[in-house]
């Protein structure tokens, strides 16, 4: 056989196999089965990688390797290379007999061994023989290798093959054949007897070419030896070396062989209870293994199975008996499940992948029912006062799902009896030249004389892997329909050898006449979704339960319907069984979905966009307008930044698949959150700016600009590749105009829009702004030769806009605002300001006191409450100023150093780019430190870096410590209230006051502070809180220099201000007399403190958590008690008592009346203007209640506190106190739950709180709060587990168990060891594997002293010979930081690795792995992560992390392109280094610890980054 008889059906061009100088001609096997050679598919291959099949115009996507990672086929191959060995095979056996003639005979040789001649002769003609013989060898050796590799290639394609068929098989039934697959999968090993020949076969080459190889061993040593030739046949070694290769005596057809073995599924009727099972049978349709009988149907159905619904997903459902019938009218083949067969509910189909996409429901709601002149109208929206009674067919989940009207019950019953009668004729069947479309209307047989009509949503071709859109009747694989009057979908399978008799079974097509008339029918099924309503777990979507629960509850009764509205093409409704019980309120009782609100997290803020990048100042980039409001508010693109092409195409490829729709659906967004939305039919990326209402989001496209309103079902989760760009549109505003109104009018909008929207112009960005505000630039039109005119002077020469110079020069007179420090120059004052200190004046470090104590101008810049004010004094403004200079000019170029900080240190620290004086409070380990602004009261958290020694003669405080006189904390507290701090916080900081000092030797010191209000007089701020309730008066005797300050002296409108504070009056003002009566003193006692529980384990009810932190517990005994003293309360009080005027200062135990009109028992905390702060001692809650709802009176005086306060064991909070997002945590995790309490210890005092350790979910709540950050173990205890209260172990049974013959544990792996080199070893040979910056590398040590191994193998002969046997390692299930495994590289071969941590937990898992032995890192999934075996843990790393000493980043570098995670240096010297670095290097060991450091020489003797330093790419170090 030829080449040339083997040739491409589409060019007719020859298979030829490829040589030394010949490239070669391949057949590959393309998706659909069909063989082209590489010349036609390269002439084929589209742009996009995809090649279209010329015989059925499939579509074939390629990979990176192009045509050549095709499938070849092996068969056409071996038939190739069996006609090229028959070419090219040896001379017969004449050849080697004319040889043989001119030896001489073997008996003559022995008789003249001395014969020099004969000698030479013998060895002329085993020369020849062995060369003879090598060239046999070569070629037996090439023709074992093809057929071994042959077999085992066609033996895996084979077992492929089956193993697909397999689980193709079992898809259509998964939980019901799974045990069944197992079975099968352990049968797989006798395929191996198929190949039993070809097996054979090798071994005889095996054979031969051991006999081969004998004779050449002898043939050699004789020619070295002739005396060795008496020891020896010689003829019997020449004939077996002569003996020629026959390709035609090897049996090579195995290389070709198929088993004929397939997987079927064979299925009887469903009325025969599907007595047939899962078999492999052969070609011949003989059962290849043993047979098992599956158990029936309505036996196995109780398991969930997989139901093929509209929305073309999987889902589980369960399936009732179905009885026998003795009809047998169904077909065989349909493989289908039916549930509930008596109300239509929904039918389950078994099948191997999902139907694909419905029918558009709109086309039914908008479709006009010309069957309607006949029949009645349906209402879509019913009438409010009208009760439409409905039935659900088919039920996906709450939130889709399938009703038909029962008014509509006659018409479908008519309906069905025009279609069964069509269907009964002849003129249905198919016919050869018939075809079926996708979208087209058939007629199915369901059940028992019963045809429905259906959509084709699904086409499948004979021999066509994927599906088609049309297609002959008699070429139909399978299909999927949609009973649009159910409302579920299902898949039919054809037999292949069944033909159109049996598709007209179960198959009818309508004609033209009859598909006129189902057209005026529309369809019975209105799809529906419950309104306002969200699954429960938003991340899993709607669960089992859920839509289990909704099927019970509706079952194929008749409820009532309510509509609200529709969404497209869904109608929003609510389904009652009565009329008073609603499925959406059954739902959200049962906790399996929960009202539809849109969320704000307060605690965890949303994964944003990056901000868009504002170009540089002053310079020119071309951008496009993409959106525009106003002149004052639009958006450009700037165009030079090409990857938000490469990003807006993926983005259509992940959200353009069929399956992106249900895959990234959201749910309940969030504000803030970052989504993917469609606009003018492609998708872009949002961020939500709003809720409108109802279903509805207001977004904001981040690369374009304009907003838009759309449905929470147009929006999808965004992928976090997609983060990697930043916001493409930015948000701009002329620079040089302004508006000459207040808003710019319409006619400048409309022509801003003209000159600039969606076309190329120049932009120059003037300044730089915070991301708040709009960037500042100016527009120029692009002309062809320079830049064009400016777009601000075109509005301004249409008189729609003025420049921004003349508004100013125009606006000469401030608007007159009202503010609340107006300014001390317009105010008449006594107090000449001093002139500014003279420069050579000496620098005070610290605040001195003036000795004038009144009229003191102050600036407040911190306020805690009204007892820690901190003030600047005005006159001291300059000195201050002077020490800011002072430390720029120390600091503003020094680098940061190298020092251990600590607390109570003063530093100078560069906050927000202004060097200040601080003193560290603290510091964390990652390097921040709590730094008190020691000029201005607060605290900043700053980094390390920003830190300077502060020298001595610097260190002090222009800052006063300040206590408001004359005031205390109102409601007989000693504290101030949460309300009056932020009250007088939000009022002073920041605030110009004038102060007088009233003691200066207090601490802090008590003052008087004056502000001006809105009409400009100065008043006492502590009045200002008394009349807000927030304070009351101190009670003590006035002395004249207090009276001057008084409220009544300074709202006096006959002495001017300045004189009333210098001049007291002569008299004292006289109290106003009291109108009202005293309040009347009450004065109650506290209720008893709790019952403690006995230390140890209990279980309670968490009741409450205070903002402190403290968590109240109730026992269920408390519980119970609480509902019986609730009733005794009510016994108590009938009427709600007498509103008197109440002194509040000795009441300790009340009653309350709360939210629900009960009375409880309280305790009050402080009063608050009209409210009363009370705690409920039964339950622990805490609220501001009006003071008409508090009764001053201890009721059920013997019942002590039923909540018992409980605070964590062991733990030590962030701060002075727990904060209050870990309150929330806590509140989250407890509140309303019953958990398990283990007492700990008993407080001394009763009322105090009980040291205990909760277990929530079996995990401790301390190392919850320590794990989330916010606490820290107490170091007092001096193990962790001493105090951690682990669930008590349940009581097991005394087990006798044989642990006998089990497999030992498999040893756990530490962390690889390092390669440590030897201080005394100074030089040594490197070559570097990675580079991560020019100055962090990974070095490959070369000098094997240094890596001596005791092992008898190398680490690259162990990783080979686990790559040999990569299938018998386990896949790795256990992901801790730095644990070794071995990982796929890109070669395909597996390397050591160790883990870094997770990169990816949407819509896969990926971590980030390093190659140990290289230095490079590397993103896998976890199918490519293996367990690492013990044999290759002990080597050490071949690469070792080191840092080159000798050179750092350049100060200066104009290269804009930066490493991203490395910003200090550049592209241009990373690129460079890499280069330097090529090739065997020398290392100079500088430095051990804390890092290995080196200096890297060349070849040549010179430091690699001299080159670096001198192209000024880096600095010397």
């Amino acid at each position: 056989m030829s080449e040339m008889a083997v040739v491409c059906n589409i060019c007719g061009s020859s298979y030829i196999l490829p040589e030394d100088e010949v490239a070669g001609n391949l057949p590959h096997v393309l998706l659909c089965s069909h063989i082209c050679c590489s010349t036609c598919l390269r002439a084929l291959k589209s742009p996009q990688n995809v090649i279209t099949c010329p015989e059925c115009q499939m579509d074939t996507r390629i990979g990176e390797e192009g045509v050549d990672g095709l499938e070849l086929d092996s068969r056409i191959i071996g038939l190739i290379y069996t006609a090229q060995m028959n070419t090219k095979k040896g001379h017969s056996g004449a050849s080697w007999k004319s040889q043989r003639l001119k030896s001489p005979p073997s008996s003559a040789a022995i008789q003249t061994q001395e014969n020099a001649e004969g000698r030479s002769d013998v060895v002329k003609v085993l020369d020849e023989a062995l060369g003879k013989a090598t060239e046999n060898l070569k070629q037996l050796d090439k023709i074992h290798k093809t057929l071994s590799s042959g077999i085992h290639a066609q033996l895996r394609e084979e077992r492929t093959r089956i193993i697909r068929e397999i689980d193709e098989a079992v898809d259509k039934a998964k939980s019901i054949l799974l045990k069944r697959r197992s079975m099968l999968m352990s049968k797989l090993s006798d395929v191996d007897l198929l190949f039993s020949g070809g097996q054979k076969e090798c071994k005889r080459i095996e054979e031969r070419i051991k006999e081969l190889q004998t004779a050449i061993q002898k043939a050699r040593h004789v020619r070295q030896v002739p005396s060795l030739e008496t020891y020896c046949n010689l003829d019997k070694i020449l004939e077996t070396l002569h003996i020629p290769v026959d390709v035609e005596s090897f049996d090579m057809s195995s290389m070709s062989l198929r088993s004929g073995l397939r997987c079927s599924l064979q299925m009887d009727s469903l009325v025969d209870s599907l007595r047939n099972c899962l078999k492999i049978t052969d070609d011949d349709d003989n059962c290849f293994l043993e047979e098992v009988t599956v158990k029936p149907f309505q036996h196995v159905l109780k398991s969930s199975v997989e139901v093929w619904d509209s929305s073309g997903q999987s889902v589980p459902a369960k399936a009732d008996p179905i009885p026998k019938k003795k009809s047998t009218h169904r077909p065989s083949f349909m493989e289908e499940i039916m549930e509930d067969t008596d109300t239509s509910s929904e039918i389950v189909e078994i099948a191997h992948r999902s139907p694909g996409p419905e029918p558009k429901h709109n086309e039914r709601h908008k479709s006009h029912r010309r069957h309607r002149g006949q029949h009645f109208e349906r209402p879509l929206t019913p009438q409010p006062k009208l009760l439409h009674y409905v039935m659900a067919t088919h039920i996906v989940n709450p939130g889709q799902f399938y009703i038909r009207y029962m008014m509509e019950q006659k018409s479908g019953q008519r309906l069905t009896q025009k279609v069964n009668k069509f269907c009964s004729g002849e003129t249905s069947h198919f016919t050869f030249s018939d075809e079926i479309k996708t979208g087209s209307m058939l007629f199915i047989y369901w059940k028992e004389d019963m045809w429905c009509r259906v959509i084709v949503t699904e086409l499948f071709q004979k021999e066509c892997f994927h599906s088609v859109t049309k297609c002959l009747a008699s070429e139909v694989s399978r299909l999927s329909v949609y009973f649009q009057d159910y409302g579920f979908s299902k898949g039919i399978s054809v037999p292949s050898d069944g033909g159109l008799s049996v598709l007209n079974e179960c198959l009818r097509r309508p004609d033209a006449s009859t598909l006129a008339e189902m057209n005026g029918w529309a369809p019975l099924a209105i799809k529906c979704s419950l309104k306002d309503i969200v699954p429960a777990d938003q991340v899993r979507g709607w669960s089992l339960e859920a839509s289990d629960e909704m099927r019970s509850l509706l079952g194929s009764e008749a409820v009532e319907m309510q509509v609200f509205g529709e969404d497209g093409d869904v109608l929003l409704v609510d389904l009652k069984k009565t009329p008073m019980v609603s499925l959406r309120e059954h739902l959200v009782f049962m906790e399996l979905a929960r009202f539809n609100s849109p969320i704000v997290a307060p605690r965890s803020a949303p994964l944003l966009f990056y901000p868009s990048v504002s170009p540089a100042l002053n310079v020119e980039v071309n951008a496009v307008v993409s959106h525009v409001n106003t002149p004052s508010d639009f958006y450009v693109q700037l165009v030079e930044n090409m990857e938000y092409l490469l990003l807006h195409s993926k983005l259509q490829d992940c959200y353009s698949r069929p399956n992106a729709s249900s895959e990234f659906q959201i749910y309940c967004p969030s504000l803030s959150q970052a989504c993917i939305a469609r606009y003018d039919q492609e998708w872009c990326r949002v961020q939500v700016i709003g809720f409108p209402g109802g279903r509805m989001v207001e977004v904001q496209y981040v690369d374009f600009g304009y907003r838009k309103t759309l449905s929470v079902k147009d929006l999808r989760q965004i992928k976090d590749e997609f983060f990697a760009l930043p916001e493409m549109a930015l948000w701009c505003s002329l620079n040089d105009v302004v508006s000459p109104q207040e808003a710019w009018s319409d006619e400048a909008c409309v022509m801003f829009k003209e000159l600039v929207e969606r076309k190329l112009i120049t932009v120059v960005a003037k300044k730089f702004v915070p991301g708040t505000r709009p960037v500042p630039v100016c527009l120029y039109e692009v002309g062809d030769d320079c830049t064009g005119a400016s777009i601000g002077d075109i509005l301004v020469r249409n008189d729609l806009a003025v420049s921004s110079q003349q508004a100013q020069i125009k606006d000469t007179q401030p608007s007159e605002t009202t503010v609340w420090d107006p300014p001390f120059e317009e105010e008449v004052l006594s107090v000449v300001p001093a002139p500014p200190p003279p420069a050579s004046e000496e620098l005070k470090p610290s605040l001195i006191l003036p000795t004038c104590l009144k009229d003191i101008k102050v600036r407040v810049t911190h306020v805690t409450s009204p007892g820690n004010i901190c003030v600047q004094l005005l006159q001291f403004d300059s000195q201050l100023k002077r020490i800011h200079e002072t430390l720029k000019t120390l600091f503003s170029k020094s680098e940061p150093q190298e020092m251990l900080w600590e607390a109570e240190m003063f530093c100078a620290a560069n906050n927000t780019g202004v060097w200040e004086r601080g003193k560290v409070c603290s510091v964390s380990t990652n390097g921040v430190a709590e730094v008190l602004r020691c000029d201005f009261g607060n605290k900043v958290k700053l980094h390390v870096d920003n830190l300077r020694p502060l020298s001595p003669e610097l260190i002090g405080s222009f800052l006063l410590e300040c206590n408001l006189s004359d005031v205390r904390p109102a409601g007989g507290r000693s504290t101030w209230t949460a309300t009056a701090c932020d009250f007088i916080s939000h009022y002073l900081t920041g605030a110009m006051a004038v102060m007088t000092i009233k003691d200066p030797s207090a601490m802090p010191v008590l003052v008087a502070v004056f502000c001006s209000n809105r009409a400009g007089q100065n008043v006492n701020f502590a009045d200002f809180l008394i009349s807000e309730g927030l304070a009351l008066k101190e009670r003590k005797t006035a002395s004249i220099s207090e009276t001057v300050f008084s409220e009544e002296c300074v709202l006096s409108e006959k002495i001017p201000e300045p004189q009333r504070i210098i001049s007291p009056p002569q008299t004292p003002p006289t109290p106003t007399p009291r109108i009202n009566p005293p309040p009347e003193r009450v004065q109650t006692n506290s209720y008893l403190p709790p019952e403690l529980p006995p230390c140890g384990n209990t279980l309670m009810s968490i009741s409450a958590i205070s903002e402190q932190g403290v968590i109240y517990a109730m026992t269920y005994q408390a519980v119970c008690e609480f509902d019986r003293l609730r009733e005794r309360l009510q016994k108590h009080i009938k009427t709600l008592p007498r509103q008197k005027n109440y002194n509040w200062k000795g009441v300790l135990g009340c009653a309350v009346m709360g939210t629900d009109m009960f009375w409880y028992r309280g305790q009050v905390q402080e009063v608050i203007g009209g409210h009363v702060k009370v705690q409920y001692v039964d339950q622990g809650l805490v609220e501001s209640i009006p003071v008409c709802h508090v009764y001053p009176v201890v009721l059920c005086e013997d019942v002590p506190q039923l909540c018992v306060p409980c605070q964590i064991n062991g733990v030590i909070p962030i701060g002075k106190g727990w904060q209050w997002d870990a309150v929330v945590l806590m509140k989250e995790l407890l509140l309303g739950r019953s958990v398990n309490v283990h007492i700990m210890e008993h407080p001394e005092n009763p009322c105090g709180c009980v040291k205990v350790e909760i277990t929530v979910d079996g995990m401790a709540l301390s190392k919850i709060m320590v794990h989330h950050q916010y606490a820290t173990f107490d170091p007092a205890i001096s193990s962790q587990e001493d105090y951690v209260v682990k669930p008590p172990v349940p009581d097991l049974d005394d087990w006798d168990l044989n642990t006998e013959g089990l497999e030992e544990p498999q040893p756990v792996l530490g962390v690889y060891k390092e390669l440590e080199i030897p201080k005394a070893r100074k030089h040594f040979p490197a070559k570097v594997k990675h580079i991560r910056t020019p100055n962090e590398v990974f070095l490959c040590v070369l000098d094997k002293t240094l890596c001596r191994q005791e092992q008898d193998e190398s680490l690259e002969e162990a990783l080979k010979l686990v790559n040999e046997n990569i299938e018998n390692l386990s896949p790795l299930t256990d992901f801790p930081i730095e644990c070794p495994c071995l990982a796929e590289y890109r070669d395909g071969k597996y390397y050591r690795a160790k883990l870094l941590g997770f990169s990816e937990l949407t819509p896969s898992v990926k971590l980030l792995v390093r190659h140990v032995d290289f230095g490079s890192d590397d993103i896998l999934p976890t199918h490519k992560l293996r367990q690492l075996p013990a044999s290759l843990h002990h080597f050490p790393c071949a690469a070792i992390y080191v840092r080159l000493a000798g050179f750092k980043p350049a100060n200066v570098c104009l290269d804009l392109e930066r490493i991203p995670y490395r910003p200090e240096w550049s592209m241009k010297a990373m690129m460079e280094m890499i280069d330097l670095l090529n090739g065997e290097l020398t290392a100079l060991l500088s430095a051990n610890k804390p890092q290995l450091t080196v200096l890297l020489y060349n070849a040549e003797g010179t430091l690699v980054h001299t080159p670096l330093v001198e192209k000024g790419l880096a600095d010397y170090d």
